[in-house]
């Protein structure tokens, strides 16, 4: 269903465009761009979305719509593609990192394609209110005398926060000599990412706290900046 966006400067209603999402964190960047109803493919309830294979009927919502967006990472996205026959020129990728310089670039690229300028710059006057504040908690949280050792899928938000990162682990399996080298640089914290933990261990080595952040958001969770202030709490930065 096509949804009326209000009156063009011409005095014609603008038509919103019709768009599936891979996963829940592209489907609130292109919220974020202007467009309000998005249908996201991976269930939310999946603790890893890109894991998700794609199935028949996904084959119909997306031959239904104008653009299919996702990460780049995502391989059932590849698949879908190629059994929808979906045009080239439809299929939009953006970047998903939570560091507010991207989210700015990628939701103006994504308004852009859709034609929701207009809707972008409210939502990124509103996300630059929302980043100043937290940001200005950071600071008086004094994040930056904090040593962490982070997961790399939280790195980019953890050190835009301000945190002194000291080391970071990738999602694989570690070996326990491994997590004894990590431990051993002294972190006040652990911070892991939720979808492909892997710090749990180091955290219990150090006898340290243990954090889970999140990048694919919860049905909770129904903005960009409603995740990233969520991520926020996890830290205790804000209540």
């Amino acid at each position: 269903m096509l949804v009326l966006l209000g009156w063009s400067a011409a005095g014609f209603a603008a038509e919103e465009p019709v768009v599936v999402a891979s996963t829940s964190w592209v489907a609130l960047m292109v919220k974020a761009a202007g467009v309000d109803n998005v249908t996201i493919l991976a269930p939310v309830e999946l603790r890893h979305p890109p894991e998700y294979d794609y199935l028949p009927s996904d084959i119909a919502l997306v031959t239904q719509a104008d653009y299919l967006v996702w990460a780049g990472y995502e391989p059932f996205i590849k698949k879908l593609v190629e059994a929808a026959d979906f045009p080239a020129e439809r299929l939009v990728q953006t970047v998903t990192t939570n560091v507010p310089a991207n989210l700015r670039e990628q939701t103006r690229k994504l308004a852009a394609i859709f034609g929701t300028e207009h809707k972008q710059a409210q939502w990124e006057e509103e996300f630059n209110a929302f980043i100043a504040g937290l940001q200005q908690k950071a600071l008086e949280q004094k994040v930056g005398d904090i040593p962490v050792l982070v997961n790399f899928h939280q790195q980019a938000f953890v050190k835009w926060l301000g945190y002194d990162v000291i080391g970071v682990f990738t999602p694989d399996e570690m070996s326990p000599a491994k997590m004894a080298e990590l431990a051993g640089l002294g972190p006040a914290m652990v911070i892991d990412n939720y979808h492909n933990p892997s710090g749990e261990g180091i955290a219990a080595i150090a006898g340290v706290p243990y954090v889970q952040l999140a990048n694919f958001p919860s049905k909770e969770l129904d903005s960009l900046m409603a995740l990233m202030e969520d991520n926020a709490r996890r830290l205790g930065i804000i209540e």
